[in-house]
């Protein structure tokens, strides 16, 4: 009877068994949290020319290194995901268009860092929008104004203050005998804050700046200041502020058929291709400038990389991005160092400690400027090549470190910069 009623138990409980598998299904392997995989987005505001070489090669670039940055992983933050999204306006070149752009990305956008902008006007326009909404700026430009010590979230990540004084010890070396200058600059807050940094570390070893002349920002007419330039007979002309294009042959253009035969100076390669339309090899003779890391001899594999990536993608090749771009390398290397996304905690760590980092046009590293009164980390010496143009092509003449460019720039304008 005892079987029976064991029999009569386990058949009823095999019968149930399913039913009781369907009110109570077995347990799933839990997923994992949304916080933890997903990906969020980190928006970046930038304001650029759309006018010119400057401005458009600069936008090309970001279109092309940011998917590809988010396409290997992206930030990661205290263990989050962030894929960067970069908003990108047209700040005219002018202090109106800029202050309109940058106020459209921190009151609309709500950006909380803002880089790789151009011009000085712009940058300078926006700063009374990001430094009360405390919205971390990496930039270029060249005016003293974008580091001065009441601006505590901007910092200067090209290399317009601090690229001429490396270059003086190269045109000392080459020509020895040029010993006057005269500065062709644009009339606008690039112009006149480089004519005045160029003029100072040309006094610094021994070369009299003869004049500054300053020119409308959309100038095609060169001839009348050709002509002026031919009068005061200088040895080195120099172009603080110059646009890299087709300006920039107009320039070389109208001096050359001016009859003017000395040295020529620039923090900045001409882009060629824009160049040489409009004036011949010849009105280059004799140019020191900086040469794109892209294009030395031996270029570093970051730079071949860039280079190749580029041509790929647009085709023919352009340098006009390359002074600009690094404020993304440097955003990116302080987010990382930083371990964070909040702009104040950025702001702090960088404006004490400084940051190093690597981009295809080379190594940077933050300085500080006492000469400007600003003992924070707040503007950039970086790796410089150098080449001459001669017989319609260019000499490659060396490279210096960042390491050795802050202490040229010490030299030039006193102070401890690290």
């Amino acid at each position: 009877m005892r079987k029976i009623a064991l029999f009569i138990v386990l058949a009823i409980t095999m019968a149930a068994s399913p039913l009781l598998v369907a009110c109570n299904p077995a347990p799933t392997t839990p997923s994992t949290s949304p916080a933890s995989t997903e990906v969020k987005t980190l928006k970046v505001g930038c304001t650029l020319p759309f006018t010119n070489s400057l401005g458009i090669d600069t936008k090309k670039a970001l279109e092309m290194i940011v998917p590809a940055f988010n396409q290997a992983g992206g930030l990661t933050v205290k263990g989050q995901k962030y894929n960067i999204d970069v908003i990108i306006y047209d700040d005219k070149y002018t202090a109106d268009g800029g202050r309109a752009a940058v106020e459209r990305l921190v009151n609309e956008d709500k950006v909380n860092f803002i880089i790789c902008q151009v011009g000085s006007a712009p940058i300078v326009a926006g700063l009374a929008v990001t430094e009360p909404a405390n919205v971390l700026v990496f930039c270029g430009g060249a005016s003293g104004k974008i580091i001065s010590p009441q601006n505590k979230y901007t910092y200067g990540t090209a290399t317009w203050r601090t690229n001429l004084a490396p270059l003086f010890p190269l045109l000392k070396k080459n020509f020895p005998n040029a010993q006057t200058m005269v500065n062709l600059s644009p009339d606008d807050e690039t112009g006149k804050a480089l004519a005045a940094d160029n003029a100072k570390a040309a006094a610094s070893i021994g070369i009299k700046v003869l004049e500054s002349i300053f020119y409308p920002r959309d100038t095609q007419d060169f001839a009348p200041f050709a002509t002026k330039i031919m009068s005061l007979k200088p040895d080195i002309m120099d172009y603080p502020g110059a646009v890299a294009g087709t300006q920039f042959g107009l320039q070389f253009k109208a001096l050359y058929e001016a009859g003017y035969k000395g040295v020529h100076i620039s923090p900045m390669q001409p882009n060629l291709v824009e160049v040489l339309a409009v004036t011949p090899k010849e009105s280059m003779e004799n140019l020191i400038s900086i040469m794109p890391a892209t294009d030395i001899t031996n270029p570093a594999e970051m730079a071949k990389k860039y280079k190749a990536d580029w041509v790929a993608k647009y085709g023919e090749w352009s340098s006009a991005s390359l002074n600009w771009i690094p404020a993304f390398y440097a955003f990116v290397e302080a987010i990382n160092k930083v371990d964070s996304v909040d702009p104040s905690v950025v702001a702090a760590y960088l404006s004490a400690n400084g940051l190093q980092w690597e981009s295809p046009n080379g190594k940077g590293i933050l300085v500080k400027r006492p000469d400007l009164n600003n003992n924070r980390f707040c503007d950039t010496c970086a790796s410089l090549d150098f080449g001459l143009f001669k017989n319609g092509k260019y000499e490659y003449l060396g490279t210096i470190t960042a390491e050795e460019a802050l202490k040229a720039n010490e030299t030039a304008f006193g102070g401890s910069w690290k």
